[in-house]
């Protein structure tokens, strides 16, 4: 199998005000972009704020500085991006909402899940 077939997504699902996981993720998954494996990325609910986040407002979760640094490159080199809509909160400009259910229907087309 090529790398092309290897078609991975990234989960994030934790807050990234209150747990590094988000940040670990995105730098791991900047590395498997690199190797030019494609990856398409989901962002829970809880991980939203990433996308709306200035690169000012990136530096004040935890490990703000990896996030600062690696995920605009990471939104630029994936696939896809999705998030989690909610209704209640205004919804980013990047990516595209994809409920939970839809998630669950799109998950067999990846090769690889990586959750963070």
């Amino acid at each position: 199998m090529t790398a092309k077939t290897h078609r991975t997504l990234l989960v994030i699902k934790t807050d990234p005000e209150r747990d590094p996981r988000p940040a670990e993720g995105v730098r791991s998954a900047l590395g498997l972009v690199a190797g030019e494996i494609p990856l398409s990325v989901y962002l829970f609910r809880e991980a939203r704020p990433l996308l709306m986040a200035s690169a000012n407002d990136l530096e004040d979760y935890q490990d703000g500085e990896v996030l600062k640094r690696f995920f605009p490159t990471l939104l630029q080199m994936a696939q896809k991006v999705y998030y989690e809509p909610d209704e209640a909160v205004f919804s980013p400009n990047t990516g595209e909402p994809l409920t939970l259910q839809e998630l669950g229907r799109l998950l067999p087309t990846f090769d690889h899940t990586i959750v963070f």
